[in-house]
């Protein structure tokens, strides 16, 4: 089963009813261009952690033009990803270049924890100086397809990068 949930305006009152019916259920979650209210960023982004962290039916998630305020926020997101074995492919589009969050430490984070992901695409993400996903790509054997188009990389990302694979 798949779910989309597109352009609206979410509250910790519907996360708590929403994501725990997708639990064990719902192997492809797809969220683009979901906000949050002010006072309930933090929560919204909780609930929605632990239920990433919990589907273990989920296989895919594409988190796409939603903007991480912070690194916190970035690192629950990033932590339930990790914490859950059966997410094989992650797509977080366009959430990290309007903001000051590290969105390489966050793409580093994915590729250094050990798990076997098949597709990871951080693709305009205005990511650049590079050189922790470089060093994190020079050791990860399993990662199959990485997508890191459309960012801000340089001729020394690009070195990095081919340094990387060798």
């Amino acid at each position: 089963r798949e779910i989309s949930i597109d352009n609206i305006e979410l509250h910790p009152l519907a996360l708590r009813v929403l994501c725990p019916a997708m639990e064990g259920k719902v192997t492809d979650i797809y969220m683009s261009r979901i906000s949050f209210a002010g006072p309930d960023v933090v929560k919204c982004y909780e609930i929605i952690a632990a239920s990433i962290r919990n589907n273990h039916a989920l296989k895919r998630l594409l988190w796409i033009d939603n903007q991480i305020s912070s690194d916190d926020q970035a690192d629950l997101l990033i932590k339930a990803v990790i914490d859950n074995h059966a997410i094989k492919n992650v797509e977080m589009k366009n959430c990290f270049n309007q903001s000051d969050v590290n969105g390489c430490r966050a793409l580093a984070s994915l590729m250094t924890s050990g798990r076997p992901f098949n597709w990871l695409d951080f693709g305009r993400n205005g990511l650049s100086g590079i050189d922790d996903v470089a060093a994190a790509l020079a050791t990860n054997t399993q990662l199959r397809t990485l997508f890191m188009n459309k960012n801000q990389l340089n001729d020394r990302d690009a070195e990095l990068i081919a340094q990387a694979l060798k």
